[in-house]
């Protein structure tokens, strides 16, 4: 499955009503996929910065021209 039809079916399936219970659900995703880099290849360990967009900055609330 790809990514962007992994998200919606989070999204539309699951956390329709409660994007902060989908951002606690992928911080775990993202600390589970960390722990696995990290032990299995240390030294192709992505920088965080990457990881957050991947498993967490899609879940927030896309905002309207002029919103933060």
């Amino acid at each position: 499955m790809a990514v962007p039809a992994a998200r919606l079916l989070l999204l539309a399936l699951e956390y329709r009503r409660d994007r902060v219970g989908l951002s606690v659900y992928m911080a775990g995703r993202l600390f589970d996929a960390t722990g696995d880099l990290i032990t299995l290849n240390p030294n192709a360990v992505p920088p965080p910065a990457e990881l957050f967009e991947r498993f967490l900055a899609w879940t927030r609330r896309r905002t309207g021209p002029g919103e933060a």
